[in-house]
Parts: structure tokens; C-alpha cells; sequence
């Protein structure tokens, strides 16, 4: 269903390109529709990766993000150039509600209790 989302997603930003390209503010909507292509991408990648890899297996900054947020990029940049640092900066936002969703979900309950470590004295 994701991957369905964001190839939709991408269509609508190529089918209302010249809308979107008008003004200041359609130009800062192509970059949120665009962030909007990153966050359904990402979730695509990671549903790929944990059907194939296991459950266990969580995305990485360098080739997936990393990915996700070249090929939005490019999207936007499509659209307008404008639409390149919009999309950046709500890729970014977004990216860091994802990751704070993703803690409270499934990130440690338990924190880990200080390791209290000896110097040695010197004679």
C-alpha cells in the first residue's frame, strides 16, 4: 500500500506541475507534497527490508534514508527549485517525528544504569 502511496503521490506532483510551479506558495506546497513522497518512500524501504531481512532489522541513515531523501529530492526538484529546500527542510521535520514515534514504539522501556568505572592510582 505504501509503495501504491508514493508513486500516486509522485504523479500528483508531475500531473499539477505547472499549478504548483505559479506562485511562492504552490512552490512551497510542491516541496510538502514532496516530503510527503519521502515519507511514504522511507516507509516502503522499510517495509521491504523487514519482510526480506527479518523484523528485526532497522533502517540505516546512509543507504536509506539517505536514499529516500535523494529521489524526493529529485522529485521536487521537478517541480521547482524552490521545491528542493522546501522538501528538504519537511523531510527533515518529518524525519525527526518518525524517529521520535518510532522510540516511543519500539525503543527501550528500560534504561541502562551507569557503569561506575575505577581509576587506578598511580605511585
Amino acid at each position: 500500500k505504501k509503495r501504491i502511496s508514493s508513486g500516486i503521490n509522485a504523479e500528483y506532483g508531475q500531473t499539477f506541475k505547472l499549478q504548483l510551479s505559479e506562485s511562492k506558495e504552490m512552490t512551497i506546497l510542491g516541496g510538502g507534497v514532496s516530503s510527503l513522497f519521502f515519507m511514504f518512500l522511507l516507509t516502503a524501504v522499510g517495509n521491504l527490508e523487514g519482510i526480506l531481512m527479518g523484523k528485526g532489522f532497522e533502517l540505516q541513515l546512509v543507504p536509506e534514508v539517505a536514499f529516500a531523501l535523494i529521489v524526493s529530492l529529485v522529485v521536487a526538484g521537478s517541480i521547482h527549485r524552490v521545491s528542493i529546500t522546501c522538501c528538504l527542510i519537511f523531510s527533515l521535520v518529518i524525519l525527526y517525528f518518525m524517529n521520535s514515534i518510532s522510540q516511543k514504539t519500539y525503543g527501550l522501556s528500560e534504561s541502562a544504569a551507569p557503569v561506575k568505572v575505577e581509576k587506578k592510582k598511580r605511585r
